[in-house]
């Protein structure tokens, strides 16, 4: 028969063996064997509608949306001599996913077709129906930029967009000084309760054919609820086309 003692140290074994199995074992278990379902495990499990996307996910599946955002128009807008503004006008085809940032690039030919050059950089995707994507002083040299491309460089990766969308309305839009020195002063105005900081704000000129002609930026450093804050695009030299349609366009902020 075992001794007293002996029993003791059985039970302190069995003791140490069960904190051991309680602290150690389950953890280990969960982890290798029973995870619980997250959205990148790289499983379908969970409320997921395909692999960790869909469902409870943030991700959007590849069959709820569209690819890509769609490019309507790029081009390049003198400014100065050889500077030149480049602008892309894009839609969301998908207003209630936003996309993360996207690498994206112009390029810039003359007229022959000879690159001149190129600019890149990322984009988001706000939760808009169209949105500009804006890339200041492109410096052409002596040369005169004749088309600008635009091109996404990787696939859009679309998440949705459950707060409520910012509202930001721009009012009493006016054109000045548009033979000499252009100006257009305008005001932003916040119709949330929400602060909002860094707002890329571009304003694009069109003329009587409904082509744009010219585009300029400015950012809105902050803007409060039920706020307004004035905007004002200026250009160096007149315009050479009538202005028949000006468009100012919030990137609002995701």
């Amino acid at each position: 028969m075992f001794s007293w003692a002996h029993q003791r140290q059985l039970m302190y074994g069995a003791g140490v063996l069960l904190f051991l199995i309680l602290i150690v074992g389950i953890p280990v278990y969960f982890v290798f064997f029973n995870a619980l379902p997250t959205c990148f495990d790289g499983k379908m499990n969970g409320r997921e509608v395909e692999v960790d996307c869909g469902g409870s996910c943030e991700r959007a599946c590849s069959r709820d949306v569209l690819p890509e955002p769609i490019v309507t128009w790029s081009r390049s807008f003198n400014v100065a001599r050889g500077l030149n503004n480049l602008v892309a006008y894009v839609q969301n085809p998908n207003v209630n996913y936003t996309a993360e940032p996207i690498p994206y690039i112009f390029l810039v030919y003359d007229k022959e077709n000879v690159l001149l050059g190129t600019r890149e950089g990322y984009a988001r995707v706000p939760p808009a129906k169209t949105f500009p994507i804006f890339e200041p002083a492109f410096d052409a040299g002596t040369r005169e930029p004749a088309k600008a491309v635009f091109e996404f460089t990787a696939p859009a990766v679309w998440n949705k967009f459950e707060a409520s969308k910012p509202e930001l309305d721009v009012i009493d839009e006016r054109v000045l000084f548009a033979t000499t020195t252009p100006t257009i002063k305008a005001t932003l105005l916040n119709k949330t309760i929400n602060k909002y900081t860094n707002i890329e704000v571009v304003a694009i000129i069109y003329n009587k054919e409904g082509n744009a002609f010219a585009a300029s930026k400015t950012v809105v450093d902050i803007i409060r609820g039920n706020d307004e804050s004035p905007l004002v695009f200026t250009w160096p030299t007149g315009f050479t086309d009538e202005v028949s349609k000006v468009e100012i366009i919030p990137k609002l902020p995701i």
